[in-house]
């Protein structure tokens, strides 16, 4: 993971120094320190959608764009993760792609849902909850995404 993680951080033209700080605390963030020196190719699933994670995350950008960040977790990574991605949200512009709707309602304050490339609702979670009538995001998805069929 190291070995990839630099590859990526000479890329972007992060320094050697600093790329190896970054790398040493983003492994730590996505909660793999301990197997940090191993292949990606030794990784499971989960473990390389962290890695990934932590990729798009070297270099501190301002805006991070995140597709299924959490696809592939267990549900203790997927909490932290999610916790992690909301926090960054109060100082980053965060988007994030995802069919995950518990990620929506975790991290979102303003959500977007599309169909065949078009916009079908948009706004604040809560508003979209009133507006469909609906408990949670998931049942708000199906309403939203159902309505004209």
């Amino acid at each position: 993971a190291k070995g990839f993680l630099s590859y990526m951080a000479e890329i972007k033209g992060i320094p050697k120094k600093e790329a190896r700080i970054q790398i040493n605390e983003l492994l730590s963030v996505v909660n793999l320190s301990d197997v940090g020196y191993k292949k990606l190719s030794s990784f499971s699933g989960g473990m390389r959608q962290r890695v990934l994670l932590a990729q798009a995350l070297l270099g501190k950008p301002d805006i991070l764009m995140l597709d299924e960040p959490t696809a592939g977790l267990d549900p203790e990574e997927r909490v932290r993760i999610r916790t992690y991605i909301g926090n960054l949200a109060a100082s980053k512009i965060v988007l994030i792609t995802t069919h995950i709707t518990s990620d929506v309602e975790s991290i979102a304050d303003y959500v977007i849902f599309m169909k065949n490339g078009r916009i079908k609702s948009c706004g604040k979670p809560e508003q979209i909850l009133k507006d469909t009538s609906s408990k949670n995001m998931e049942e708000a998805y199906l309403k939203i995404i159902h309505k004209e069929e």
